[in-house]
């Protein structure tokens, strides 16, 4: 059954520079108890596209078309006041930085229970005891109720962050970057806590990360953006054996593997395109080691390549060859040398 379905989404920004077409025809959907990790680099739009499915974009963000359908109503519709009744109550979100999250002046206790006493009829002594099971959920005592954020550290900032998603059993939760600024220790207890209460609660989540490798290890569904567009979609089992798009297989190798250990690491050549500019051909062609001019003049579709797995790429056909090649240093280094010319080109030297 599918809990949530985004139409030919698109977002823009309105900038003194113009307008910044942030996420551009996104369609994607999401089954109940299925959890999604939307990856990519900074600036894909991941973020911005996980935000606008309850309207928290910035007041110069607005979404300029399409449909975003959770239980089959169309969230874009919804009045600010619709749409804040079914914050916390039927959609959560984890943010990437918990201090930021918590008011500073507030014990987190308190925080907790103002959202468990605003969406519900709860009295204040059975939000308090809900506050409490949430919080030995994630791990933290009872006393941390009385802190304030100042007094906790960053692995209980983030733990309380959860319990404060989770006080109301939400259908549907959001987590961002939910293990930023962590050690490898706390990230991985982090979210295996989120794994392990997403599974209690029966809910759907959505996985915002950089990392492919911790989408690897919790989602179900792959999607990875790039320059605002989806790239790539498919079953995470299946992308992690056979990614076809050559963005994905960049950022496949820019990992470290266990099991090919020595293996050089691979690094994309160049920066992410300026999305204030109208973008011509595929957004990817520009640090691309296999684009030519159909590349560059005409936007591929995102086509299918197998069961539940798309690719933007006029090329999808080449994948076995573009995985063999992309794996070579040399390949890359090559993508470097013709953005370096580029460069020194329009620089006029």
């Amino acid at each position: 059954m599918t809990l949530l379905e985004a139409k030919n989404i698109s977002i823009e920004y309105k900038t003194e520079a113009g307008v910044l077409r942030a996420v551009e025809d996104v369609s994607f959907s999401l089954a109940v108890g299925e959890s999604l990790g939307l990856v990519g680099e900074s600036g894909c739009g991941k973020t911005t596209l996980a935000k606008s499915i309850i309207r928290l974009l910035a007041k110069n963000g607005r979404i300029s078309q399409g449909q975003m359908l959770f239980k089959g109503q169309d969230l874009v519709k919804l009045s600010d006041e619709e749409i804040r009744k079914l914050r916390l109550k039927e959609i959560a979100m984890v943010s990437q930085s918990a201090m930021n999250a918590l008011n500073p002046v507030y014990t987190v206790g308190d925080q907790l229970i103002e959202g468990i006493c605003a969406h519900t009829t709860l009295s204040r002594k059975a939000a308090h005891a809900r506050a409490v099971e949430v919080f030995k959920m994630v791990g933290l005592e009872e006393k941390r109720l009385r802190s304030y954020p100042h007094q906790m550290s960053g692995g209980m900032k983030q733990r309380a962050i959860i319990a404060m998603a989770l006080t109301l059993d939400p259908a549907l939760i959001i987590a961002d970057e939910p293990t930023t600024a962590l050690d490898v220790v706390v990230q991985d207890q982090i979210l295996q806590q989120i794994i392990q209460l997403k599974k209690a609660i029966n809910g759907s989540m959505i996985l915002i990360t950089h990392d492919i490798s911790v989408v690897s290890e919790t989602c179900e569904t792959i999607i990875v953006m790039y320059g605002g567009k989806i790239m790539e979609q498919a079953p995470t089992k299946v992308f992690f054996k056979q990614q076809v798009h050559p963005y994905s297989l960049g950022l496949n190798n820019a990992f470290p593997s266990i099991t090919e250990i020595g293996e050089q690491l691979i690094s994309i050549p160049g920066a992410p395109p300026n999305l204030l500019e109208q973008q011509a051909g595929c957004r990817f062609q520009a640090r691309c080691p296999f684009a030519d001019d159909t590349c560059r003049k005409e936007q591929p579709p995102l086509a299918p390549v197998g069961e539940g797995h798309l690719s933007a790429c006029h090329y999808n056909y080449k994948a076995d060859y573009f995985r063999q090649e992309s794996k070579k240093p040399q390949t890359w280094q090559a993508v470097a040398r013709r953005i370096e010319a580029e460069g020194i080109q329009k620089g006029g030297a």
